[in-house]
C-alpha cells in the first residue's frame, strides 16, 4: 500500500493577498501579526487571512 503524498501547497487568491498586505501596510504595528484582528478587518476567514499572511513572508 503506497502513501500519497501530501499536495503541495497553492497560492491564496491574489485579491486576498491584496487585502491582507494593505491592512498590514495601513494598520502596522497596531495589528501586529494576529491572524483574527487581519482577517476582521481584511474581511477575511481567519485561515485564508493565515495563508495569505504566510505567503507575503515567504516573499510571494
Amino acid at each position: 500500500m503506497s502513501v500519497a503524498a501530501a499536495p503541495a501547497r497553492t497560492a491564496p487568491p491574489a485579491w486576498a493577498v491584496q487585502r491582507v498586505s494593505t491592512v498590514l501596510e495601513r494598520q502596522g504595528e497596531r495589528v501586529g501579526n494576529d491572524p483574527k484582528v487581519i482577517a476582521q478587518k481584511a474581511g477575511l476567514s481567519k485561515s485564508l487571512a493565515k495563508s495569505c499572511m504566510f505567503f507575503i513572508s515567504k516573499g510571494g
